[in-house]
């Protein structure tokens, strides 16, 4: 009875030293976790105001050269995540088309909820002030948040991890990996609103190899290929008041084709998509740049944001086959360039307030949070 006894004990201790065995190292874990179905790869990286965010990367299975940013849909009261309906097959069937995918979990839900203390110093992140962690003194104040306790006013704040996401691809851009001269931004709900934010951002964001505001390139945006949004959202405060001005912005002047997408029974959503694109045109200085920009109803459904990816609508693959790669090929690809955004100085050059504004220093791989009042919303 002893030796039974022993022999499962030693098999037990045996099998536990063997599962230790698969236990990813935190260099292995740093590196990116492979998950075992498939070729992807869990990816943390940090925003500028110390949120650390927590995304999934997919290396094209074949290159095309271009890359893509997801960014997922979220309500105030039931959350949201990169996760979310069909997000996930959209991410591995781009992948499998020959596109590299990043996405991530905006702050405050999914899993990107861990903080640093720099996140509340207040001179340098005063727009993390309305939190209510703020409040606690040095040494108390919460290492963790949670959208559940945002105020309605703090939601445009997350147009900062995107920031974030295109500054996580631009060194993998200059590893090799990826070609962040053409990068695809596709959209739900309150992402897509985002998105369409982060994109004007990109419209008044300029680098100066000297440092200086007098030796500017060209705006970032020359670098977005487009736009795709699923039933873009308007609910958070301020945002969807100001999506005509910043469309007409990115997709009027700036000349990035955009596509709309809405369920053919969602009137909300398809007189939302009209209003959209009726504020492009007004901008567009000729009818070849809206060639490519316009909507898209998906038929039968009145389904919203990345519901449309359900399977058994065709919405996914109008997504890859009928504008995603004409419109690529119309841009033509953009060659790699070394993007190195350590060694440069950005400035804010909105159009309404022409005079360059710094948006960072030498040294720093991540543009500071955007100043709101810039984007016509209050705050910093």
């Amino acid at each position: 009875m002893r030796v039974v006894v022993a022999s499962r004990l030693a098999l037990a201790v045996g099998l536990f030293l063997l599962s230790l065995a698969w236990i990813p190292t935190e260099e292995a874990w740093a590196q990116g976790a492979k998950d075992k179905k498939g070729d992807f790869k869990r990816v943390p990286f940090k925003t500028a105001d110390g949120v650390e965010l927590q995304g999934t990367f997919y290396p094209a299975a074949k290159s095309k050269d271009a890359c893509i940013l997801l960014l997922h849909d979220f309500d105030s009261r039931k959350g949201g995540s990169s996760h979310q309906d069909g997000w996930d097959q959209l991410a591995e069937s781009l992948q499998n088309e020959g596109y590299s995918v990043l996405t991530f979990d905006f702050r405050g839900f999914g899993d990107s909820k861990s903080v640093t203390e720099e996140f509340w110093e207040l001179n340098k992140n005063g727009h993390n002030n309305v939190l209510r962690g703020a409040r606690l003194p040095a040494g108390r104040r919460p290492t963790s948040i949670d959208y559940k306790e945002f105020p309605p006013s703090y939601y445009a704040n997350l147009v900062n991890d995107i920031i974030a996401a295109k500054a996580y691809l631009d060194r993998r851009n200059d590893a090799g990996e990826v070609n962040t001269s053409n990068l695809v931004v596709i959209g739900a709900g309150e992402g897509a609103a985002l998105g369409a934010m982060w994109m004007a951002s990109q419209c008044w964001l300029k680098s100066s190899p000297t440092g200086l505001p007098i030796n500017l390139n060209e705006p970032e945006c020359k670098d977005l290929a487009c736009g795709i949004w699923l039933t873009m959202g308007s609910k958070i405060p301020g945002v969807g008041r100001q999506l005509p001005t910043w469309l007409r912005e990115v997709g009027g002047q700036n000349k990035v084709p955009m596509a709309f997408i809405y369920g053919k029974n969602d009137t909300i959503g398809g007189s939302a998509a009209d209003r959209y694109l009726g504020a492009i045109k007004t901008a567009a200085r000729s009818r070849d740049a809206l060639k490519q920009t316009g909507p898209f109803a998906v038929p039968n459904t009145k389904l919203t944001g990345a519901a449309l990816l359900q399977k058994g609508l065709p919405t996914e693959q109008w997504v890859l086959r009928d504008y995603l790669h004409p419109v690529l090929e119309k841009r033509g690809i953009h060659e790699r360039k070394k993007r190195e955004n350590e060694k440069l100085v950005f400035y804010w050059v909105p159009t309404s307030n022409p005079r360059p504004v710094p948006a960072n220093q030498m040294g720093e791989e991540v543009v500071r949070p955007v100043p709101l009042r810039f984007f016509g919303l209050g705050g910093f």
